[in-house]
């Protein structure tokens, strides 16, 4: 049941959903959030549509101080397609009202909006 609601999110995000509007589908459905409460927070579904572990793979930190994390494929059976996780990722970017430049990041000067405009 909570892989159905992970591949829920990812598709209604890809239909033109956004955050908000997929915890307003979750909530009105009445589905728990992943802590088991009546609402959800954007910030969790945010988490849940960047989070590549839903794919089967897994980042792995060094155990040293050296920051590094190394990535292992196919550590599991994946709930969505690497390729749906892929798309999710390029829509997030073209959703994004955030540039990043020489000087560092900025806002664009175009109003945000995270739904997709048709």
């Amino acid at each position: 049941k909570k892989a159905e609601i992970v591949r829920n999110i990812f598709d209604w995000y890809l239909e033109g959903a956004s955050a908000v509007g997929i915890k307003k589908r979750l909530e009105g459905r009445q589905i728990k959030s992943p802590k088991g409460k009546d609402t959800w927070s954007k910030h969790t579904i945010e988490s849940i549509l960047v989070n590549m572990k839903y794919t089967g793979d897994v980042a792995i930190a060094d155990s040293g101080s050296s920051g590094n994390q190394y990535m292992l494929g196919d550590h599991h059976i994946g709930i969505i397609s690497k390729e749906q996780f892929e798309a999710v990722q390029i829509e997030r970017a073209m959703r994004s009202n955030v540039e990043i430049t020489e000087e560092g990041r900025k806002r664009r000067n175009t109003k945000y909006s995270s739904k997709r405009k048709k």
